[in-house]
């Protein structure tokens, strides 16, 4: 029952009102109606019904039909997993799908609690949803593929499953084996919730992941960030030297806020380990910086797991919760530094990052890690390293869910000083907050989120809860905005942890909220917080993303890997919605200048061949490359350049404002194979960079011409890869498989990387060496760089681990 108080002058019997109704996972609802007399005033009593959306339903109806499958709300725990958040249902948004999960699990899920995860996915791929709880010693998974309301799966996902519990498990889950398993296995063991959500942002966990926090601790200890550096309001910490294929490179990413599109990180395949990263720490006050090249060495860890647990084989899902351990306890342990050299000058950070003097104009192209490069700098010397100690703090949930209650009424004492009352669901009232990415004395912030909730009912679901990206080492901070029309009334406040008080600030810490008075739809706007910000940079990412999944939808056995050329914000659009991920090896920034990147069709500055986007067939190992070029649309002077563009995302081009159109087209096109997108992947060949060689390929091939030329192989079993985990195999880390078929990787994720394989017997160990790559020419190929310590980078095609499942077989990630 909801009452309905207020004050109209002139009122007769003849008054016509209408009412408008809302509710999250309705359609709205307009109803017309006229008041009756009641002696002093008039009033009426309606009783109107609602209509859920599909979306809504589906999320609510999944959610029951596994509840009476697992009984969780009797005891009050359970893990969610789902595509919702990035998969489309019925052609629209899902934010309501995440709605029906939470209010059918009335409290017992909740994003605060960390039980809810969205696997990161593209609007192409099916609606899926996997909840497991725990039984005893055991976990159950009730798994509901592409939105049916059958389960394709009940029964153990528990790292002790026997081996036909596991075959039964792959032939039902294919490639979502490994990432449900992994998840559902580390949420199991208490792995902290914001890393949880980074693995659903890669795609699973894994030693990569792992190690990729760990390396982020040893940083912090080291090397702790001074100061932030870079454009204007795309300051980071550091910059971030990867290499795509190493998981690890999606923790910096998402962990450190260091993301492509604040030109934060780059990387492509420079060097055969994709376990080495470099990071660049920045003194804008003497002008110089420090680098820091760190790797994790797979082979030296699989050895200590053995000698510490006597297992004398290795199951992933057993090593990801040995590490997890190291992890909490002594990070160090798991991650070694290779170098630390202090007296880094601007023009080497030019030279190895790209150079963009002012935005949409590079003038120096980013030669990525070249460890050819870095170590026969003489100016360079040992940099000193702080010791820093770090203690944990001793918040619960409950405390941490209070600091989030004390904040919304905060903001409700902020607003009523100025003579506004905020209201519970208020549609109009989004909160903007750091909480989720920054740590409080090194604790995950996530039940903030449920406190706010408490209090304003505002949640991501909504879209009135917006967790904006920050680095774990950044302010928890809020922005209260109030939307009225175009108008905007914002209150700004951070948490002091010192004194666990609030203090208020003279302005906004954020300025998503430019976007919020234009309902932008869901996908993008999760874009623009992992972004952090909105901007014209950024704006693109939406519309070149719809052309690519217009004119280049990936099949069955196809998935999409992006390669930016023309480095700037709308990357991070493009990196979210394609669903792409440098830890994967499925992206990859090489940024080159605004001059290799101009045609004569489009202007200079933002406009031109941006990047290419590669269809890849893991079943024929052939592809499609296509370079993507990006014109800007025109608008009149003076127009709201958001509100416009974001008219352009729902297809409308009727605004009077609109000059011209955007323009998205292909300068080229071509048919692949493995050699040639190894090439790709590494920038190109010595005399000539991607996009020049994208041009040199034959036009006139066909798909028969590609499967003759794929280096005499079959397509049935291992054909070795690139480097970096091209399909075919990789060279980094534990192999994905070999052509005997004898252990094989958690398929499907990073382009080769990971390749269905039958599982290994259970009576034995089986022996399996790393093949060597085919590899494709590489621009700044590493050829005497030997690290002081032999031992600090994992030699490659040198060894031989024993992998196998006694008792439980799991998948292996081979790039981690």
């Amino acid at each position: 029952m909801t009452k309905i108080k207020f004050n109209y002058e002139n009122i007769t019997e003849n008054t016509v009102f209408t009412v408008k109704i809302r509710a999250p996972g309705y359609r709205e609802l307009s109803h017309t109606f006229k008041l009756a007399s009641y002696g002093t005033g008039y009033a009426a009593h309606l009783s109107l019904q609602m209509n859920a959306t599909d979306a809504y339903k589906r999320g609510r109806e999944i959610t029951k039909k596994a509840d009476q499958l697992l009984n969780f709300t009797k005891t009050g725990e359970v893990l969610v997993i789902t595509t919702a958040g990035s998969a489309y249902y019925k052609n629209q948004t899902t934010e309501d799908v995440l709605e029906g999960i939470l209010n059918q699990g009335r409290g017992i899920i909740s994003y605060g609690k960390g039980n809810l995860l969205m696997l990161r996915k593209t609007r192409l791929d099916p609606l899926d949803f996997a909840f497991i709880v725990r039984k005893g010693n055991d976990l159950i998974l009730a798994y509901f593929k592409n939105a049916s309301m059958t389960p394709l799966y009940v029964g153990t996902v528990s790292q002790n499953m026997t081996l036909t519990q596991y075959q039964t498990l792959q032939k039902k889950l294919g490639d979502d084996t490994f990432p449900i398993a992994s998840l559902a296995n580390a949420w199991a063991i208490g792995l902290s919730p914001d890393i949880l959500r980074e693995a659903a942002f890669h795609g699973h966990v894994c030693m990569g992941t792992i190690c990729g926090y760990a390396m982020i601790e040893t940083l912090l200890k080291y090397y702790p960030a001074t100061n932030e550096f870079g454009l204007p309001l795309e300051g980071v910490s550091y910059q971030v030297i990867g290499v795509p294929g190493g998981s690890d490179d999606d923790v910096f990413i998402y962990a450190m806020d260091a993301t492509p599109g604040k030109r934060a990180y780059v990387g492509f395949n420079t060097t055969e380990d994709t376990n080495i990263v470099g990071f660049i720490r920045w003194n804008s006050k003497t002008k110089t910086g420090t680098l820091i090249i760190m790797a994790y060495n797979l082979q030296e860890l699989i050895k200590k797991y053995k000698q510490e647990t006597y297992e004398t084989a290795v199951s992933e899902l057993k090593f990801n919760a040995w590490a997890v351990k190291k992890l909490k306890t002594n990070p160090e342990s798991l991650v070694d530094i290779l170098y630390a050299f202090d007296n880094l000058t601007e023009e080497q950070v030019h030279y190895l990052m790209g150079y963009e003097p002012n935005k949409g104009n590079t003038t120096v192209a980013a030669a990525g890690l070249d460890l050819n490069y870095i170590l026969n700098q003489t100016n360079l010397i040992n940099a000193t390293p702080s010791s820093r100690t770090y203690s944990t703090g001793t918040l619960t949930y409950d405390d941490l869910r209070n600091i989030g209650r004390l904040a919304a009424e905060k903001a409700i004492e902020l607003f009523r000083a100025i003579g506004i009352t905020l209201e519970r669901d208020d549609y109009q009232l989004f909160v903007l907050t750091s909480a989720g990415y920054v740590r409080l004395n090194g604790q995950d912030t996530s039940p903030v989120w449920d406190g706010i909730y408490d209090v304003l009912g505002s949640r991501l679901s909504r879209k009135t809860l917006l967790p904006v990206h920050a680095p774990l080492w950044g302010n928890l901070k809020f922005d209260f905005c109030l939307v009225n029309g175009t108008q905007k009334i914002i209150k700004s406040i951070y948490y002091n942890v010192t004194s666990g008080t609030f203090t208020v600030q003279n302005s906004a810490s954020y300025i998503i909220e430019e976007v919020l008075p234009y309902d932008p739809p869901f996908d993008v706007l999760m874009g623009w917080l992992f972004h952090n910000h909105v901007c014209g940079g950024s704006s693109p990412g939406y519309l070149i993303a719809d052309y690519i999944f217009n004119n280049y939808p990936k099949g069955e056995n196809e998935k999409y890997i992006y390669v930016t050329t023309l480095d700037n914000c709308k990357d991070d659009i493009l990196f979210m919605l394609l669903g792409v991920s440098a830890g994967q090896g499925t992206y990859a920034n090489q940024r080159l200048t605004s001059e290799e990147t101009t045609l004569e069709t489009t202007g200079g500055g933002m406009n031109g061949m941006v990047g290419y986007i590669i269809v890849w067939d893991e079943k024929t190992n052939t592809g499609r490359v296509a370079i993507i070029t990006w014109q800007s649309p025109r608008f009149v002077p003076g127009s709201n350049s958001y509100e416009e563009y974001i008219r352009l995302y729902k297809h409308d081009c009727s605004s009077p404002n609109l000059v011209s159109l955007p323009t998205v087209s292909t300068a080229a096109e071509r048919l692949i194979n493995r050699e040639e997108l190894g090439i790709l992947l590494a920038g190109g060949t010595g005399s000539m960079n991607a996009l020049q060689y994208i041009f040199s390929i034959p036009a006139n091939r066909t798909l028969a011409d590609l499967v003759q030329v794929d280096n005499g192989g079959s397509h049935d079993g291992n054909q070795g890869g690139v480097p970096g985990g091209v399909p075919g195999g990789s060279t980094g880390g534990v192999p994905s498989g070999s052509s005997h078929g004898a252990t094989g990787g958690h398929a499907g994720y990073s382009p080769g990387e990971d390749i269905s394989a039958t599982p290994a017997s259970v009576s034995a160990a089986s022996e399996v060496s790393e093949e060597s790559s085919v590899e494709g020419k590489r621009v700044y190929e590493v050829k005497n760089a030997t690290p002081p310590v032999a031992t600090a980078v994992h030699q490659h095609g040198t060894s031989t681990v024993s992998l196998v499942s006694l008792l439980q077989q799991v998948s292996w990630h081979s790039g981690s």
